[in-house]
């Protein structure tokens, strides 16, 4: 089976710095990645932020701070009346250099009802894969009870980091890695106390969880993947845009699929 590389979709790891384009490639990309938790009053104004993020600089997490406390969401309602509510939250940003050593900061993605694994068992690596040197990133549908448990887990797109020769061999090779991800999730557990609406855990929620299988050629280093096809969740046969969720989240973090906090303005591409 003959498996060709491909050079484009290059995902960037948390916090390296890449290339703009080749048109800018003097001009060094900064990108970081913050947690925190949040709480909203009944009208939808922020009522308390807390970053959970360790390894943010203090310049960064006064502009985190100061930006996530002016934002205003939807009231969240339950049966009609809008109440308090406490979720966590992933912000990505993007910084570009600036006069001096100076960066400016812009939001990437934001967002909510982001979910701790309490107890998650990594997947074993197909042993066939790994023989050819073959690596992918799989994004998983979650269906999580009100245990915490993953009781249902449903591939959503499977991308291989190198080109098979042609799409029978591909999805050969994407069902492998689909199988060991799902087994794996279906023990994993997640701590559900830190999202909060009227002072009650959420019963149940729809997650999205990527998993990267990454081969010893890219052990360190620049990754690049071939998409593969998009599968709509299962909760929503209707079409999914789900797919730029995707790219946000990173190997090891999970985010709610159909999360009660929405903000009232599109913070995307906004200055800190």
């Amino acid at each position: 089976m003959l498996l060709q590389r491909v050079a484009f979709a290059v995902a960037l790891t948390i916090g390296a710095i890449g290339l703009a384009s080749a048109q800018e490639a003097a001009k060094p990309v900064l990108e970081l990645y913050a947690k925190g938790d949040i709480e909203i009053a009944a009208d939808g104004h922020v009522t308390d932020f807390h970053i959970t993020t360790d390894d943010l600089s203090p310049e960064v997490g006064k502009l985190v701070d100061k930006t996530v406390r002016g934002w205003h969401f939807e009231p969240v309602m339950v049966d009609g009346k809008a109440v308090n509510a406490k979720t966590t939250m992933g912000i990505r940003l993007s910084g570009t250099a600036a006069q001096g050593d100076s960066y400016s900061l812009r939001i990437k993605s934001v967002y909510f009802g982001v979910l701790k694994r309490a107890h998650a068992k990594p997947p074993d690596y197909p042993g066939d894969a790994a023989r050819v040197g073959l690596g992918a990133r799989v994004v998983l549908y979650l269906l999580v009870n009100e245990n915490g448990k993953v009781v249902e887990a449903v591939p959503a797109q499977t991308s291989l980091d190198m080109r098979a020769k042609d799409e029978r061999e591909a999805e050969m090779w994407r069902k492998r890695f689909e199988t060991a991800s799902v087994k794996a999730a279906k023990s994993w557990r997640y701590d559900l106390g830190s999202e909060l609406v009227n002072g009650k855990v959420v019963p149940k929620r729809h997650a999205i969880a990527p998993i990267e299988f990454v081969a010893y050629r890219h052990a360190s280093g620049w990754k690049a993947y071939v998409p593969g096809p998009v599968h709509p969740a299962p909760w929503d046969k209707k079409a999914d845009d789900n797919e730029q969720r995707f790219a946000q989240l990173s190997d090891g973090e999970t985010a709610s699929a159909d999360s009660n906090f929405r903000l009232k303005d599109d913070v995307i591409g906004k200055t800190l």
